[in-house]
């Protein structure tokens, strides 16, 4: 038994020896992967140009550079939102143009159906949540817009309903 033991950690230990890599190995893997990551990058680069000459994308950037800038002073909004909602209004505009970039086999298109109107109505009014409406109050207290006594008398009408 010990001799089949034996054995087996010398085949084992002669198998670990012949699959290491060399270092020829690993510079070959290593050559071979820049290549590939080279070409893609080259691919991605050329198509990314061709993407950036289109009336879309030139739109879109305009927008952007627009939205941005006049998002500048709303401190709510800005010049980040800005540019992504004066991309999109780019984009709207490029499609809604007249004469605008038409498919070019467009009566391969399927006609457009109306959409069907859902009516709606109103059956009861949903109820706020109260744990929602006293946390804003807490926040208006902390900002100083509401004294103790008047967050204490509003938390008490909401608990209170």
């Amino acid at each position: 038994m010990k001799e089949l033991l034996n054995k087996a950690k010398e085949k084992a230990g002669q198998l670990s020896r012949d699959l290491r890599p060399d270092a020829a190995d690993i510079k070959r893997k290593a050559d071979y992967a820049i290549d590939a990551a080279s070409k893609v990058a080259e691919e991605v680069g050329r198509l990314g140009k061709d993407a950036l000459k289109t009336d879309m994308a030139k739109d879109a950037a305009a927008g952007a550079a627009i939205g941005a800038v006049i998002a500048v002073p709303v401190p709510v909004i800005g010049p980040m939102a800005g540019a992504v909602i004066g991309a999109g209004l780019g984009v709207y505009k490029n499609i809604t143009r007249s004469g605008g970039a038409k498919p070019a086999d467009s009566e391969a298109l399927p006609a457009r159906q109306p959409l069907p109107v859902i009516e709606v109505t109103a059956t009861e009014k949903a109820e706020p949540d109260k744990f929602e409406e006293i946390n804003k109050l807490h926040e208006l207290k902390v900002k100083g817009a509401l004294t103790d006594e008047e967050f204490a008398a509003e938390k008490k009408k909401i608990l209170d309903r």
